[in-house]
């Protein structure tokens, strides 16, 4: 999978690998963060032709960011000729609550306007980063999945390990109930 993650006011672009299990299926990520700058233009707009999903990020504390995320999007489907790329899109360091500029309901508001789920993350103390990224496979997926007219199968829903042990006590002390026992 070939995703593309846009920051805002990093300084370099990075390419990298990761390889995860999702929803029990393996996964393999190839990102590219462009960090938001122009000089990349020639790989990014490489990874938005071959790239299977992107993340846009901006970041709460600075409201020209989050005006770029718009123009990301556009790019996005001028060089694809497509809207109906999986996308996410995340608000990053809401963990700087003291120094935000983009309230969390003009990003849902966004996210709504382009049709993609939301998240608000902070990278610095990693909350949200992984649910992101995985929401961002899933979407790919799916779209995989409808593209080849195939449903997703139920698997039977298999109860936690806690859940199945409180079963078997309530069947054990159940019983004990029912049982008079006289020692």
């Amino acid at each position: 999978m070939r995703i593309l993650i846009s920051y805002y006011y990093l300084n370099t672009e990075d390419s990298y690998q990761q390889q995860a299990v999702i929803d029990g299926e393996p996964a393999l990520l190839d990102i590219l963060d462009t960090a938001g700058q122009v000089e990349f233009t020639a790989m990014r707009d490489q990874y938005m032709r071959c790239g299977e999903g992107f993340l846009i990020c901006y970041s709460v504390t600075d409201r020209h960011s989050f005006q770029e995320a718009l123009e990301y999007r556009k790019l996005i489907q001028k060089v694809r000729a497509s809207e109906d790329t999986p996308l996410v899109l995340v608000g990053n360091k809401f963990d700087l609550q003291m120094q935000r500029k983009v309230t969390t309901e003009e990003g849902k508001t966004l996210a709504r306007q382009f049709g993609c789920p939301f998240y608000e993350t902070s990278a610095a103390l990693r909350t949200y980063v992984d649910d992101a990224f995985h929401t961002l496979v899933r979407e790919i997926r799916a779209k995989e999945r409808q593209k080849l007219g195939i449903t997703r199968e139920r698997k039977p829903h298999k109860h936690s390990k806690w859940w199945r042990l409180r079963s078997i006590f309530a069947l054990v002390f159940k019983r004990r109930k029912h049982t008079n026992y006289n020692p």
